[in-house]
């Protein structure tokens, strides 16, 4: 029998989210019933959300997102995702004109005393294809606090309950490879998972209109073989960036 303790409430998290033990492993418990309702997100989805993007990554064979999984309680369903013991590093803000070589500028702004400022984010393969997941599950919240690097210099994403709705939602701090050409390798790996994506988990996770969105983005990436550019159609960026 699944034994969940919970240890403390994940401080500043929108819905209800939590560190927790799974069987002594360590994980972030997010129950449904304590998801918090939206007008663009039926309530009671944000945990198969997750889920969802988990069952995508591993399709595309990126192992980007730790292991997701649902899990059933007394209160009902909850998503459990693999606590990992990292930080945010690879997204930061600079004084205007000096970013580094190494790093993409997304976003020129001021700061609260009118500094000038610039949003960037590494020029990373990891970051790249984060760029690229998010595109096709359509993520609505790609924060700079969403990646996570540990000491080892792994690097991770998390927090996809907002992703696979039907219409454009893409908002992500990862805009430094807008309209730039795809890699040959991750086209390849783009494509696998546009032929395993119908006999695939998400066929149960997700409505049928959710997964036809889902195909199209896939379809329109291999197409183009171009990363996304923003819309004038909708916010880009999430809010707040971190």
């Amino acid at each position: 029998m699944t034994q969940l303790k919970i240890i403390e409430k994940i401080a500043n998290a929108s819905n209800g989210a939590f560190l927790a033990e799974l069987d002594d492993v360590k994980v972030i418990f997010k129950p449904s019933h304590l998801e918090k309702e939206l007008w663009d997100f039926p309530t009671g989805t944000l945990a198969i959300r997750e889920r969802a993007t988990f069952v995508v990554n591993e399709l595309l064979g990126w192992d980007l997102v730790p292991q997701t999984d649902l899990i059933e309680t007394s209160d009902g369903l909850a998503s459990v995702q693999l606590w990992v013991d990292a930080q945010p590093s690879l997204v930061e803000i600079f004084p205007a004109n000096q970013v580094p070589s190494d790093w993409l500028a997304v976003l020129d702004g001021q700061g609260p005393s009118g500094e000038e400022l610039s949003l960037a984010h590494k020029d990373d393969s990891t970051l790249a294809r984060i760029a690229l997941l998010d595109a096709i599950v359509n993520n609505a919240d790609r924060k700079g606090g969403h990646v996570l690097t540990d000491v080892s210099g792994r690097s991770f994403a998390i927090d996809h309950g907002v992703t696979f709705h039907e219409e454009p939602k893409l908002r992500s701090v990862l805009w430094g490879w807008q309209d730039a050409g795809i890699d040959a390798s991750l086209l390849a790996d783009i494509a696998r998972l546009s032929e395993n994506l119908p006999t695939s988990e998400l066929v149960e996770l997700l409505t049928e209109s959710e997964l036809i969105a889902t195909q199209e983005r896939i379809a329109d990436l291999l197409e183009t073989q171009r990363y996304p550019t923003p819309s004038d159609e909708w916010p880009h960026l999430p809010w707040p960036l971190f």
